[in-house]
């Protein structure tokens, strides 16, 4: 590696460069020597994190797709019950930011009848469910309205917070 890096940031890189890797040279079309040129990590480093299974690489940047991006995890729900619905999307906006060719992944394998089209779509459901859960008044047309908003901003690369905030405070005004 050329800089020492933490764990969290040797753990993002990775998973970044994996889900570059897939995109560019085709699903598992790369090997693990390609990931370790791409990350600047050692594969040895790589085989201590993830094995030496591709697939397995995969796998966890889609778990961490459900608990970032989404927010299944304790801390955002947690935001979440506190209606504090924009402070949510932020981070969701940093999580985008360490891996900026997620949405590509998501969108080039999401309706694959494999093992990962099975496991976003898994998390969709668990996202829907979750908007289900928090915006209770609203029926199935209003859910998907309101999941596009979220992926929407989500992925826009100039919106500011201030935009965020406003965006979600209309959200919650119509739909909650």
């Amino acid at each position: 590696m050329s800089e020492a890096k933490t764990k969290d940031q040797t753990y993002w890189v990775l998973l970044d460069a994996a889900i570059e890797l897939d995109i560019k040279k085709g699903h598992l079309k790369w090997t693990l020597s390609d990931l370790s040129r791409k990350s600047d990590i050692t594969r040895s480093l790589i085989y201590y994190y993830f094995g030496k299974d591709k697939q397995d690489i995969l796998k966890e940047a889609i778990k961490l797709i459900g608990e970032e991006l989404i927010g299944l995890n304790e801390k955002r729900m947690e935001l979440w019950k506190k209606g504090q619905f924009a402070e949510s999307m932020k981070e969701a906006r940093q999580f985008y930011e360490n891996a900026p060719y997620l949405p590509l992944f998501i969108m080039e394998n999401r309706n694959k009848q494999n093992e990962i089209g099975e496991a976003l779509r898994s998390i969709e459901l668990g996202f829907v469910n979750k908007l289900k859960a928090f915006f209770t008044n609203c029926d199935e047309t209003q859910i998907t309205s309101i999941f596009a908003i979220y992926w929407g901003l989500a992925y826009s690369p100039r919106i500011s917070d201030a935009s965020i905030n406003q965006v979600v405070q209309l959200m919650i005004t119509n739909f909650r």
